[in-house]
């Protein structure tokens, strides 16, 4: 679409920074007099395009780049130092200019007389529902919108009133509300429908049931409400190929378990671009030192700076000799162990959850065309490099949202695929609020996901309700991880249980180390991740303002 209207595009644009050169206003709509706006939408198609810019524009650095939250959890150790004089805090609290994109948006959209009401309706509702995405972005970190203000400015300067976080979540509720009756049933998944709101208030919902207790019960029926219209959907349903849904654009652009996803393509996005690039690691043979192997297949120039943790591999369960599910420690082949033996890789790496194989590279498994040794002495192991440059201090590295098809160089073009909402999701949203309401569905809703893409035996019906959330926890963890979500999470229950702290962010990062013949293993603490450093609480467990927040641009 964008080729196809690129003739408009040029005109229109060149039409508007004539307008734009002789206007003396420096607020951002006043480059969008009457006139301009009248060239702009002058051509149905040209709306489009701009609403598409704006998805990419807003959710884009909202929801892609999930790991800027992971990284603050015990799923990861990144051991690069962040520039303490500018907290990311303060970068995720301004986000004015996408308030005002959208507002924008609707003034052109407003204006479009070429167009019936169908069109205009519709893109009316996808800016709300843009606008939306951007409130919740902020209230998850900064709590209270300020919706008595009348001053547009002013919305992010948190409301002091009691009741304003209340009032908060309802604002946001409702516009999603608003939005599943005023948005399409299907359309392109990069797009939100009807199913993309419904599938954000059971996110909205289950937050907003712990933040707000007073209304929690009303928020949990929310959740299964919406749920439920979403899986009541033929049209979604689980992807039985759990790796391919991630490490496969081609697959993910069409699997019937997006209901929203932001698609990066390769005409317009390089390799840096994207999140692979910080994935892969940095080696060669020619950079590996002596002694060091076996030899790579192929050389290697990401700028790898985000490592699982043994924390979060422990969570990938086994699948025992006699058909249950359980760690690793717990498993037949862990107990009948012999250090020195038996190779660790069989031990303790054999018959994992499919997710494992899936997101985590470990000793000895496929990376591309060449085999990770992360041992002692390996061609991927810490001291690898000649020139002294770490490699994983945890002893693992992420395959999840990395293509193994093609060489990852940073200015080569490619695609990339990110899942805003899947069904995935859905289904544990609606198993969380089962538990809360001590309904034992649950337990269906759970193994949902944890038998199709973890290919683990079902939860038993019989499960204690404390043990139930144990494995439901687990399985929100795997199911999700490096997507945003287990941040989220911990706080949620950290606020369900009344909880000052959250101890899984402070819990000590722990390694594995596995040595140069691969048949023994030790695991130890390393340093506490730096960047978990900066990120204090206030008393309701949100980030902490800027000093003397003002709205800027």
């Amino acid at each position: 679409m964008i080729t196809r209207y690129i003739i408009v595009l040029l005109a229109g644009f060149y039409a508007t920074n004539l307008t734009a050169c002789r206007t003396t206003g420096n607020r951002p709509s006043s480059v969008f007099n009457r006139d301009s706006i009248a060239l702009m939408t002058s051509d149905s198609a040209l709306v489009e395009t701009r609403i598409e810019d704006s998805y990419e524009k807003i959710l884009v650095p909202l929801y892609y780049d999930a790991c800027t939250t992971d990284e603050r959890t015990d799923n990861f150790y990144n051991p690069v130092p962040i520039n303490r004089n500018d907290k990311w805090y303060i970068n995720e609290y301004y986000q004015l200019d996408k308030i005002g994109m959208c507002r924008r948006m609707q003034n052109i959209i407003a204006e479009n007389v070429s167009t019936g009401n169908i069109n205009r309706n519709r893109w009316e509702a996808e800016c709300l529902f843009l606008e939306n995405m951007v409130y919740y972005y902020w209230v998850q970190r900064f709590g209270t919108l300020n919706l008595d203000t009348q001053v547009a400015d002013s919305i992010f300067i948190p409301n002091p009133r009691q009741d304003a976080l209340a009032t908060t979540y309802r604002f946001i509720i409702h516009n999603f509300q608003r939005c599943a009756t005023e948005l399409p049933d299907s359309c392109s998944k990069q797009r939100a429908s009807k199913f993309a709101a419904l599938a954000m208030l059971t996110r909205v919902a289950l937050q907003a049931a712990a933040y707000v207790p007073t209304e929690r019960q009303a928020y949990l029926n929310l959740v299964m409400k919406s749920a439920k219209a979403v899986l009541q959907n033929k049209a979604y349903r689980i992807d039985p190929d759990y790796k391919e849904l991630f490490n496969n654009s081609a697959k993910a652009l069409f699997s019937n378990e997006v209901i929203l996803g932001i698609y990066k393509s390769r005409t317009s996005t390089t390799f840096q671009q994207t999140l692979m690039q910080d994935l892969v690691i940095n080696q060669s043979n020619e950079k590996m030192k002596p002694g060091y192997g076996p030899p790579l297949q192929e050389s290697f120039d990401g700028w790898s700076k985000r490592y699982p943790t043994q924390d979060l591999t422990d969570a990938y369960l086994v699948i025992d000799n006699d058909g249950l599910a359980k760690q690793w420690r717990e498993s037949a082949a862990y107990r009948g162990y012999e250090p020195g033996k038996s190779y660790i890789s069989s031990t303790i790496y054999a018959h994992r959850d499919k997710r494992f194989y899936a997101s985590i590279v470990y000793d000895s498994s496929a990376y591309f065309s060449s085999t990770a040794f992360i041992r002692d002495s390996g061609n991927f192991s810490i001291n690898a490099r000649m020139d002294g440059n770490l490699l994983s201090p945890t002893g693992y590295y992420v395959r999840k949202f990395l293509y193994e098809t093609k060489k990852v160089w940073y200015i080569d073009g490619t695609d990339h695929y990110f899942p805003v909402l899947r069904l995935g999701e859905i289904w544990l949203n609606y198993a969380e609020a089962l538990l809360l309401s001590n309904d034992k569905d649950a337990i269906a809703a759970i193994n949902s996901t944890r038998t199709h893409h973890g290919g683990l035996p079902p939860l038993n019906g019989n499960t204690s309700l404390p043990l139930l959330w144990n494995a439901y926890k687990t399985e929100r963890r795997v199911e999700l991880f490096f997507e945003n979500d287990r941040y989220w999470s911990l706080l949620r229950w950290a606020r369900l249980n009344n909880q000052a702290t959250v101890q899984e962010l402070r819990n000590p990062v722990e390694a594995i180390h596995i040595s140069a013949d691969g048949k023994s293993f030790e695991i130890t603490g390393i340093l506490p991740p730096v960047n978990r450093n900066d990120f204090a609480f206030t008393s309701q467990l949100l980030l902490p303002l800027p000093p003397n927040p003002v709205n800027r641009k």
